[in-house]
């Protein structure tokens, strides 16, 4: 009788050992491919994180090297051109700078700003307003026109509550003086945005030491030049950028960019120091890489369970059919064409669970993703998967099979036919 029909009749025939290795495969199946699916979201997930979590670092002047005068450090202040060199380091994604200072601000009409509390706004210069802190913390979101930007000359990005207290709105400029007592420089400013105040300033986290008196919605953000124009003739020894920061588009890479800027040569180093700021990935990234690495442990562990349970249920099987490999070796047939068989009957099985296994995952692997902090949405059981699950368990099945084999194989068939009673 043709071996494939050997196989199919002996599948049918016994269909309690059929159904109960079905069930298995099924199971197996639909946990490894959901396993994939997680571990795929993780490293998703990962990539995500090394690219989103702000890890940047903070170049700054080192008062420590230099001296003091009237109150005034003599440490010189962080140039244009320095920041531009950092910035065009490979591996940076943005930077910003800051040049703080506290100006009044009047309309269009030469009115001071109507503001609830101080007679002055709390103003940032800055070269990319979308990175700094508190836009990228997300206690300020911009909710009107745009950020400002490092080709931006006179532009002004104003609160929600500054523009409704005095009528203003994008496009409406305004005009800053660091001190009119002085006569120092106006500077027309265009407001190209509005941003909103998500986070309560009275929470600890948000306080600024430099900065508590100020209430946020007093906030400004200007132009670097139009902050630097506004401080023309006045504090030139004592004001200036004392910090840059600079973001990575991949966390992972920070200690690597740190150190391609480190190498600028034309960049006096015993003046500035650089502080990395990645505390967020680190705690981030190694808790990601837990998962990581147990959902590897729970996928392997899966596999070796479910390969003893699979030999013992073959080994059980041959055994019992001892009888059956006596006779069949003794009619001629060789024992490679026997384990073919026994493969067979396996693979007929195997065939319809891995399918249904497929499909019973998809909703499955978004289920089990949740146990372990993923959306549904972002577990998905991808073909690549199943191809990958269906050749790999056809090979351990395979490799299952030999092993069963081996006890009753190395036997002759008079041997195991004289075993038999």
């Amino acid at each position: 009788m043709n071996l494939v029909i050997r196989a199919v009749l002996y599948t049918g025939r016994k269909w309690k050992k059929t159904l109960l290795l079905f069930c298995l495969l099924l199971t197996i199946t639909t946990l490894v491919l959901s396993g994939l699916a997680i571990a795929d979201a993780q490293e998703k997930q990962t990539e995500e994180v090394r690219g989103t979590t702000g890890a940047s670092f903070t170049v700054e002047r080192d008062l420590s090297t230099g001296g003091w005068t009237s109150g005034y450090s003599t440490q010189r202040f962080m140039t244009e051109d320095m920041i531009q060199k950092i910035a065009a380091t490979d591996g940076i994604a943005g930077y910003d700078a800051t040049l703080i200072t506290l100006p009044r601000f009047f309309n269009s009409k030469r009115e001071p700003l109507v503001i609830e509390t101080n007679f002055s706004c709390y103003c940032y210069g800055s070269y990319n307003s979308q990175y700094h802190e508190l836009f990228l913390s997300g206690r300020f979101e911009l909710v009107e026109g745009t950020h400002i930007t490092d080709d931006l000359t006179n532009g002004a990005i104003i609160s929600r509550q500054l523009a409704d207290q005095n009528g203003l709105k994008i496009g409406d400029t305004v005009t800053g003086i660091y001190y009119p007592e002085n006569n120092t420089p106006a500077v027309d400013m265009e407001i190209i945005g509005i941003f909103d105040i998500v986070a309560d300033k009275g929470d600890q986290i948000n306080m600024y030491d430099d900065a508590s008196y100020y209430d946020y919605s007093n906030y400004i953000f200007c132009s670097m030049k139009a902050s630097e124009d506004m401080l023309k003739g006045w504090g030139e020894d004592s004001d200036g950028i004392s910090e840059a920061y600079f973001y990575v588009t991949d966390a992972a890479q920070l200690d690597n960019v740190i150190r391609k800027v480190q190498g600028i040569s034309s960049i006096e180093w015993d003046n500035f120091k650089i502080t990395a700021n990645n505390e967020v990935y680190q705690n981030i990234s190694g808790a990601l890489t837990d998962t990581s690495s147990l959902i590897t442990t729970l996928i392997a562990l899966i596999t070796a369970v479910s390969m003893v349970l699979i030999i013992l249920i073959l080994s059980m099987s041959i055994r019992g059919r001892k009888h059956e490999i006596g006779i069949l070796l003794a009619v001629g047939i060789a024992k490679p064409a026997v384990i073919f068989q026994y493969a067979l009957e396996t693979f007929l099985i195997a065939i319809v669970a891995f399918p249904l296994a497929y499909l019973a995952s998809q909703q499955a692997a978004g289920t089990l993703g949740t146990l372990l902090g993923k959306t549904v949405e972002n577990v998905i059981v991808t073909s690549q998967h199943f191809t990958l699950v269906a050749v790999a368990g056809s090979i351990l099945l395979a490799a299952a099979v030999l092993v069963s084999c081996i006890p009753i194989m190395r036997l002759k068939p008079k041997t195991i036919l004289s075993q038999m009673e």
